[in-house]
């Protein structure tokens, strides 16, 4: 899981499911905030640029992959992402003595 912030002024963007390199933000995948998720079920000519909402830097715009999948393309520089630990879990593998 990633959490995505401004560079500028490290408002919180986003928080996404995957890893790596974020060119493109699925917002299929995208689990916080629900205005941006809720977003998946509009059309690319329907979207609005990612703007940040503290500081109005442009983050992203409207792209499409080649499975019609719907995302921002982000632009280098104007985002940071920071990966997220998850809850540790015990492991069946493991036994505590």
């Amino acid at each position: 899981m990633i959490e995505i912030q401004c560079t500028q002024c490290k408002a919180f963007i986003a928080r996404y499911t995957g890893s790596g390199e974020v060119d493109l933000l699925f917002l299929d995948s995208v689990l916080k905030p629900d205005s941006l998720a809720d977003l998946k079920s509009s059309s690319k000519a329907d979207l609005p640029h990612l703007i940040c909402i503290e500081c109005s830097r442009k983050l992203g715009k409207p792209a499409v992959d080649e499975t019609g999948r719907l995302a921002y393309k982000m632009i280098k520089g104007s985002f940071r992402k920071k990966g997220i630990i998850k809850a540790m879990t015990t492991s069946p593998h493991t036994s505590w003595r």
